[in-house]
């Protein structure tokens, strides 16, 4: 009786360490768990991009954008492309650039900022066009992508101009997973957490 007992006692603390364990494995597998909400969502659009041919943005790929002008007052846009440019660096070895991800700039003031200025502009960031796209449109082109991301800008007759520093990371169906700030003089851009998103979005991908 006593040894039926101890087997008894034995199987059970068996029993609650298993127990135990599935516990501790679920919660591990769920706190490593990264998943992104859905914030909205924006049409597919067409701009003309620097490698000569136009950008079709329905190609099934995760996007992060930024929209910038050449003439920076306050050098957030020139910072934030360095930094992009150690995203680029990042994606590559990750193995996700221009196959899985894209990195849009997106000029916000077309009038002044042609291809040409544009190319010349990437080339100083060493930015890879098989994955790193700068474009271009008509003003209510571009004026209408960023009404729907809900991006503040305005340009002057006089060439000065104002702009949010919010950039989008948006999904392979055109929704908004979530927002990151630009680089300014204050703040870095956290591009840890730019690259945990995006490792989230390809991770919803397979």
């Amino acid at each position: 009786m006593l040894k039926s007992k101890k087997v008894g006692l034995f199987l059970l603390a068996i029993l609650v360490v298993t127990l135990i364990a599935v516990c501790a494995l679920l919660y591990i597998n769920r706190a490593n768990t990264h998943t992104l909400d859905v914030f909205d969502s924006i049409e597919p659009f067409t701009l003309e991009s620097t490698t000569g041919e136009t950008y079709h943005s329905d190609n099934g790929k995760i996007k992060l954008i930024a929209f910038i002008l050449l003439n920076c007052p306050d050098g957030v846009c020139p910072m934030t492309m360095w930094d992009f440019s150690l995203l680029q660096d990042e994606l590559k070895q990750k193995g996700w650039f221009g196959e899985e991800v894209e990195l849009l700039a997106i000029t916000f003031d077309p009038a002044r900022d042609d291809l040409e200025a544009l190319k010349e502009y990437s080339q100083y960031f060493n930015a890879d066009p098989e994955g790193w796209h700068f474009l271009r449109g008509e003003e209510e082109e571009i004026a209408a992508i960023a009404d729907q991301l809900r991006y503040v800008y305005a340009v002057r007759e006089d060439g000065s101009a104002m702009h949010a520093t919010t950039m989008y990371l948006l999904d392979a169906k055109h929704r908004i997973r979530a927002y990151h700030k630009m680089t300014t003089p204050t703040d870095e851009m956290d591009k840890e957490s730019v690259l945990r998103d995006i490792e989230a979005l390809v991770k919803e991908r397979k």
